[in-house]
């Protein structure tokens, strides 16, 4: 159980923070407060701003490890299209081999209107168990997005669905749902010819359900259901010291809250209990810094600083299980990146902190990480 509150905990923290864009990752501030291209998986209707573009883009992340995709925005039939292939869907099961990490997402826009639509899937059946004890593994994910710009407000809808299954044969079987629904409101304020501030919040709201049954017992089944809502609003501040070098502030506060039922039944006797979790963040500081130092080059740097209070109960199936703790924690996090333009080309690399403080194995004889997010933007207009 506690196990599961953290892992929803974690996967609340990933959602919106995290982007495969090198740019994006390293000035590591939430691209909701600043324009960039990956703007476009929160609002679609961004879509129109960043056309005829190629992207290939690699990246390692706490949450969800390597990952490697490739996207194309174009222009067909007087509508804006764009194609992603291998990007990260919202939500992925603890299975063993069958994750939803190979999503296609295809988007639409037009003017100040655009739509998205998600679609994952994955299946694994082996035939190294030992007879007897074969698994088999089945995830689906579909998805959709909708984000429109209305009297300058940028607003946002999503919703994604994930199913899974996973069968170990004659040992348990594993049954997985969950919904999850978010939303975004930004807008453009006291804009001048140096700044620009962004309000903005986001809200989030999952729903998971787990069946997890033992066929050689078929008395006995564990299920478990967690309903958890976040809400966290923000503002940005972009303000150009000269043409040359952006600063972008943010700062942001927020509430995380997590009810969790689980129950064990052993043939007619059944056994329950309930857990509520609750993160407060107050505040969350951001500040990155973009200086083009030549035309071919850009430097970035950002660092983050959160404070968090944390608030767990739980009634346990005996008093042994019941629990009460609460305390305060902080995080702090900093990242470089470097932007290289040649041509239509443009390679915007994460700079690893192995590379940084160990050199670069030529140099040290160290080995070192190269880069936690590197990406290749190819312009075809």
């Amino acid at each position: 159980m506690k196990k599961l509150i953290i892992f929803i905990i974690l996967l609340s923290v990933c959602s919106f923070a995290f982007a495969t864009e090198g740019r994006v990752k390293g000035m590591g501030v939430n691209p909701i407060f600043y324009n960039d291209d990956f703007l476009i998986t929160i609002f679609p209707q961004y879509l129109t701003q960043y056309m005829n573009n190629a992207y290939i883009d690699a990246s390692h992340d706490v949450c969800y490890g390597n990952q490697y995709s490739g996207g194309l925005n174009f222009r067909l039939l007087g509508s804006n299209f764009g194609i992603y292939i291998n990007k990260d869907f919202p939500f992925q099961f603890e299975y063993n081999y069958a994750k939803l990490e190979k999503a296609i997402n295809i988007y639409v826009a037009k003017e100040g209107f655009g739509l998205g639509f998600d679609f994952a899937m994955d299946h694994y059946n082996s035939n190294c168990e030992p007879p007897g004890e074969s698994l088999v593994e089945t995830t689906f994910g579909v998805g959709g997005k909708m984000g429109y710009e209305i009297s300058g407000f940028d607003v946002s809808v999503q919703m994604h669905f994930a199913t899974g299954i996973s069968t170990h044969e004659n040992i348990e079987e594993m049954k997985d749902n969950a919904l999850i629904i978010r939303g975004a409101v930004r807008k453009k304020v006291l804009e001048t010819e140096k700044s620009v501030l962004y309000p903005a919040v986001t809200l989030k709201m999952t729903t998971f359900d787990k069946t997890i049954s033992y066929p050689v017992k078929t008395s006995d089944e564990e299920k478990i259901i967690l309903n958890a809502i976040s809400i966290d609003p923000g503002i940005g501040l972009n303000h150009w010291l000269s043409k040359e070098v952006i600063i972008i502030a943010a700062a942001s506060c927020g509430i995380f809250t997590v009810k969790y039922t689980g129950s064990d039944t052993y043939t007619d006797t059944t056994y329950s209990s309930d857990s509520n979790g609750t993160r407060i963040t107050l505040p969350k500081l951001e500040l990155g810094l973009e200086a083009y130092l030549a035309k071919w080059l850009t430097v970035r740097a950002g660092i983050r600083k959160s404070y968090y209070y944390y608030s767990i109960k739980n009634d346990g199936m005996n008093k042994d299980d019941d629990l009460k703790l609460s305390y305060c924690d902080s995080y702090f996090a900093y990242n470089f990146g470097v932007g290289l333009e040649f041509g239509k080309f443009v390679i915007d690399w994460e700079i690893c902190d192995d590379l940084l403080w160990n050199a670069p194995y030529i140099v040290s004889g160290n080995e070192s990480d190269f880069a936690s997010s590197l990406s290749l933007k190819y312009s075809f207009e």
